[in-house]
């Protein structure tokens, strides 16, 4: 098999092959690399980012580098922007949180709007006689210009929808067809929460909860991707060569069964016709 695999055609696959392998892992090392970094950055705390409209603009992505930084923003509060996001678990409690609207200036005088997760409370704190949730019962937002700061996160995943000022999730998709644009993609949640308001656990974001683990997946499968080009290659070789193996079978068993052919053919007598009789009676 060693000389089909030398063969100019085989290697120049194989040189091909090869080629693609490394580009594979050097997208492995890439993808572990971010993940290595982003969980070095975590395990060193938030970096302060300053004022948010200095590190990204309204629409910009919440990037893995910068989600659960701090960033500060100064704005008022929008009157009748608020929604409550139930279905929490924090500190053993069944919680509610509570996200408003800051409107924030930006620099060519337009205003943008970004999700602020003021804290959460109790569920109980916000079920009305009925037993159903009440986004009216949430503690309001505080009124006049506001100087805050928080924890930066990405948008959560937007599966449900807004009814009643009760959200599924904290997404920008959802608010943003709430509330309108612009709208910064992610939202803050507040070190020092208002009041009538618990503060926000960690990593409220499902995105930086579980990016670091889809990276080293993604390394992994860049891996595979690597070792499956190599394997490809190799049954390549072995189809052709396994085929010439029985090509060359065929071919002498066709030859072995040659002379036998002539031989029979040679030991059968030959069939000739007959001379005829004259049946002419002779003249007598």
């Amino acid at each position: 098999m060693l000389r089909v695999a030398l063969r100019p055609r085989f290697l120049g696959l194989l040189a091909l092959m090869v080629a693609a392998t490394v580009a594979c892992g050097l997208l492995a090392s890439w993808q572990w690399d971010r993940a290595h970094r982003a969980l070095s950055d975590r395990d060193a705390g938030p970096t302060d980012r300053g004022a948010i409209t200095a590190l990204m603009s309204p629409g910009d992505v919440v990037t893995n580098e910068i989600s659960g930084d701090t960033v500060s923003a100064s704005g008022r509060y929008a009157e009748g922007e608020q929604v409550i996001v139930p279905g929490r678990e924090i500190e053993e409690t069944d919680a509610v949180i509570v996200v408003t609207a800051l409107l924030i200036e930006q620099e060519d005088g337009t205003t943008a709007r970004l999700p602020v997760a003021r804290g959460w409370v109790p569920a109980t704190d916000v079920t009305g006689p009925d037993g159903a949730l009440d986004a009216s019962l949430a503690p309001p937002p505080p009124t006049g210009e506001q100087q805050i700061q928080g924890r930066l996160e990405a948008s959560e995943a937007a599966t449900g929808g807004v009814t009643a000022g009760i959200a599924t999730e904290i997404a920008t998709p959802l608010l943003v067809n709430e509330w309108g644009s612009p709208m910064y993609a992610g939202f803050v949640a507040l070190q020092t929460p208002g009041e009538g308001l618990s503060a926000m656990p960690d990593a409220s974001s499902r995105f930086s909860r579980g990016l670091d683990w889809q990276n080293i997946g993604y390394s992994f499968q860049w891996v595979l991707f690597g070792g499956f080009f190599l394997y490809l290659w190799w049954r390549t070789v072995r189809t052709a060569y396994h085929d010439e193996l029985a090509d060359q079978r065929e071919t002498v068993a066709a030859l072995a069964t040659a002379p036998d052919s002539a031989e029979s053919a040679a030991a059968s007598p030959s069939t000739a016709p007959s001379p005829s009789t004259d049946s002419t009676p002779q003249e007598t």
